[in-house]
């Protein structure tokens, strides 16, 4: 063999990002009849495809295999409901972490060539385990705006020090913290979740404790911390992780931790936690805070509903972000809910004509029947929904994540469902209809919110 891996592409990467890889044969069997690079693509150690190119005018070959790893990686579901309702609506109050299931992937990519003696002879591949190179990727982008392409990686999202990142759309509004996730109502009111690398495979060494602060404005009213293990359903960080716990989902909504059973003191409605404005999730080496951060601060602010929604009637999206992690967003300001039907309709003449023999029995028709019906009926529901508190600084990014992501959730006590509680709770697909959006100035439009336009995209027949 002689294939050399000239360019590769390692570390963490996303599905957006390309995946360059370069190789050339140094000991010149291109000149071989039929010669193609060959470049078999391998997930979770089974080969699922080969790629093959002609040498290009360098005599070697380029190969972007991006393309074949979106095909493995796509988005868990409803992972936001951790230690609160689960989709069968059992709830499990022991665990406020959760692995994932399909958003990250480990992909080994080994090269090689073939060629046939003869141009009437079918070529024969050869590949060398030697050019194996391995890289992991997560269903997002790394790639900022601006940046070309390949990618450098998720160095900024393995957690390590006090500036490194989640996996979120959410933004600084200062040095450090990040704050962009507004809560209101009752606290026990509304999921979210944040995701993050795990383990010393994606460069994560320092993920196995999340640190949750409340605050009443300045004032600290409480800390304490959740471990990373796996009785909690996470993984504590090691090398020669699982693909499914080398990205972990932590719950850390008021209402996952209004209804977890693992720290008491962490629960919002904790007598120590009274009065509280804002809490504070980070991510620690440590379950010493001081000293031994290894993420930014993630804030999550109370606001008030106001007039426009009672505590029956918050509603929140959440979504897939560029980053592969899920962001949630409250929507607190007013709410208006429209319905359209798609109908099916015949006619029909009424009476008893099928019975009626004009003898014993006269034909009658009832002033109800006969005329326009029904035969089936779907309706569709739209919601008008609004942002309420938080600056343009804060809620422009969300928005701009928001109608950028291919799969949305709405969810809300007036939907479908009840948790173990007797609360009616529910979570729907939704489908983000903006179909172009005004992003407001910081400078310009400080008083003003933004509007979204959600459809609950599955349908609904009437019986």
């Amino acid at each position: 063999m002689a294939i050399i891996v000239n360019q590769e592409t390692t570390g963490v990467q996303g599905t957006a990002d390309d995946l360059i890889y370069v190789v050339k044969d140094d000991a010149g069997l291109y000149s071989e009849i039929n010669f193609r690079y060959v470049c078999s693509v391998r997930v979770d150690g089974a080969e699922v495809i080969q790629l093959k190119q002609l040498p290009n005018n360098a005599e070697a070959a380029v190969f972007n295999t991006k393309s074949i790893a979106s095909n493995y990686v796509y988005q868990d579901e409803n992972p936001y409901q951790l230690g609160a309702y689960g989709t069968d609506g059992v709830q499990d109050l022991n665990k406020i972490f959760a692995p994932n299931t399909s958003a990250l992937k480990t992909f080994t990519f080994r090269f090689g060539y073939e060629y046939s003696a003869t141009a009437a002879d079918i070529p024969t591949v050869t590949l060398d385990a030697l050019t194996d190179t391995n890289v992991i990727v997560v269903n997002g982008t790394f790639l900022r705006p601006a940046y070309s392409s390949p990618s450098t990686g998720a160095t900024a999202y393995a957690l390590t020090s006090s500036d490194n990142l989640l996996l979120s759309d959410l933004i600084s509004i200062n040095s450090v913290i990040r704050t962009s996730v507004l809560y209101g109502g009752v606290d026990r009111q509304s999921n979210a979740a944040l995701a993050f690398l795990n383990g010393d495979d994606v460069g994560s060494t320092g993920s196995g404790y999340i640190h949750v602060s409340y605050y009443n404005g300045a004032s600290l009213l409480n800390t304490g911390y959740f471990t990373n293990t796996a009785i909690l359903g996470g993984a504590v960080p090691a090398a020669s992780l699982s693909d499914e716990n080398s990205l972990i989902y932590f719950g850390c909504g008021p209402s996952n931790l209004y209804y977890q059973n693992i720290v008491l003191d962490l629960k919002p409605s904790n007598v120590i936690n009274n009065g509280w404005t804002h809490y504070d999730v980070q991510m620690a080496s440590s379950s010493t805070l001081s000293t031994n951060e290894t993420s930014a601060i993630y804030r999550f602010e109370r606001v008030t509903c106001g007039r426009y929604v009672t505590n029956d009637q918050i509603y929140s999206l959440h979504w897939w972000n560029s980053k592969g992690g899920i962001d949630n967003l409250p929507m607190l300001g007013k709410v208006t809910e429209r319905q359209s039907m798609d109908k099916k309709d015949f006619r029909t003449s009424g009476g008893n004509s099928f019975s009626a023999d004009g003898s014993t029995t006269d034909y009658v028709k009832q002033s109800w029947e006969g005329g326009k019906r029904s035969a089936k009926v779907h309706t569709t529901t739209t919601y008008e929904l609004t942002t309420i508190g938080g600056s343009i600084d804060q809620l422009t990014p969300m928005i701009r994540s928001l109608v950028n992501s291919e799969r949305a959730y709405l969810s809300g006590r007036s939907l479908f469902g009840t948790n173990s509680f007797g609360e009616s709770i529910g979570v729907v697909q939704a489908y983000i209809k903006d179909a172009s959006v005004q992003y407001l100035s910081n400078v310009n439009d400080q008083a003003k919110s933004y509007k979204v336009m959600v459809e609950v995209s599955r349908l609904r027949p009437n019986p």
